[in-house]
């Protein structure tokens, strides 16, 4: 948790995968532990039960949040498809987009990716059996995020070594001592009734915490209205959505101005990526909104000196680039930092507040 708060501070999002290696290493002292209160401190026996046992509580803790998050949208692969498109924009340049554009226009295909992937997540505590039933789930799971990785580049590749030590190379059983007797939750009854309680209890805390997501994001939700065009600007234009962080107050109202053609260092038709260009301009009170158009659809950034509480991870100085939730954040992030560098270099060496209200009084 600590390494995966730090990087959601420095980088504006968290890094689930760092919860991999502290979860593992958490089981195998609790297993040491155990081993050594039975008078076994040379036991590794159960260190190893103690890291599988958590390695397949995250995946079915996992499998469990897309149920309670996505349902039957996320099973319909739905979800996939778009960060595939986001990432690779279907160019047919190599065998490995070819594979990924066969992937996105085939929803059976995609579906039955999805579906495993929840099947194979919830299965995931069935590695502490061992045998060929942990070996398989083991597995599946490393194909799961192999796949991922050809698909999105997304790799986990501290989970994939993980799965690999514990659940898939074979390992030298220690026999159990006839003397030693059994812990209380080695008989039966303890034992089914111990994962039936935990797994009620996981359950209810992710179905809480996607009530809370969602009454949180009720009403930031931002409307996805059209641009307006710049050679037929409307007399009042429709508001700009409200923008956010990954914990926003509203940003300052927008006026009502027309869009304009040239805001300091950014103009209409600008690349700021190779795939993403600047499709509207919008003065606001605090500053201006950018709107971005690029393969995954539009990302809007609010540019403003509002002294506001919050913080975004572009910010340059007092200036503020807060960002929309139109897209996801692995794809809203190089596009913010190329926004920021522009604003830092356009700005220097001036304060970046200053040189904004001078670029506002030249579009006025």
């Amino acid at each position: 948790m600590l390494l995966s708060s730090v990087h959601a501070q420095l980088f504006g999002s968290p890094w689930r995968h760092m919860y991999y290696s502290g979860l593992c290493l958490f089981g195998w002292l609790l297993g040491l532990m155990a081993s050594r209160l039975a008078g076994k401190p040379t036991d590794e026996s159960y260190a190893r039960v103690g890291s599988l046992a958590l390695l397949g509580a995250a995946y079915a803790n996992a499998g469990i949040s897309k149920l309670a998050f996505g349902g039957f949208e996320w099973a319909s692969g739905a979800p996939i498809q778009a960060v595939i498109v986001a990432q690779d924009g279907l160019v047919r340049d190599s065998l490995v987009s070819a594979y990924r554009s066969w992937v996105v226009m085939s929803p059976a295909v995609v579906g039955l990716f999805s579906f495993a992937t929840m099947i194979f997540e919830l299965a995931g505590p069935l590695m502490i059996l061992g045998g060929p039933a942990g070996v398989i789930v083991a597995l599946g799971l490393l194909s799961m995020h192999l796949n991922i990785y050809v698909l999105t580049h997304i790799l986990y590749w501290q989970s994939m070594v993980l799965l690999i030590v514990l659940g898939v190379l074979p390992h030298e059983e220690t026999p159990p001592s006839r003397a030693a007797p059994r812990p209380i939750f080695a008989s039966r009854p303890w034992f089914v009734g111990s994962v039936v309680t935990l797994g009620v209890a996981a359950l209810f805390a992710i179905g809480h915490q996607r009530h809370r997501y969602n009454a949180w994001a009720a009403p930031r939700a931002a409307p996805n209205t059209p641009p307006v065009p710049v050679a037929e600007p409307a007399p009042t234009p429709p508001p700009t959505p409200q923008l956010h962080v990954a914990e926003p107050a509203p940003p300052p109202p927008p006026s009502q101005r027309a869009p304009s053609q040239r805001i300091g260092p950014f103009s209409l038709g600008d690349h700021v990526t190779n795939e993403w260009s600047i499709e509207a301009l919008s003065p606001t009170d605090g500053g201006f909104t950018v709107t971005l158009l690029g393969p995954a659809g539009r990302a809007r950034f609010e540019v403003t000196c509002a002294d506001v509480e919050h913080r975004s991870p572009f910010d340059v100085g007092a200036a503020h680039i807060f960002y929309s939730r139109d897209v996801p954040f692995p794809i809203v992030q190089p596009l913010g930092s190329a926004l920021r560098d522009r604003v830092r270099s356009a700005a220097a060496p001036h304060d970046p507040c200053q040189a904004m209200n001078d670029w506002m009084q030249a579009t006025r």
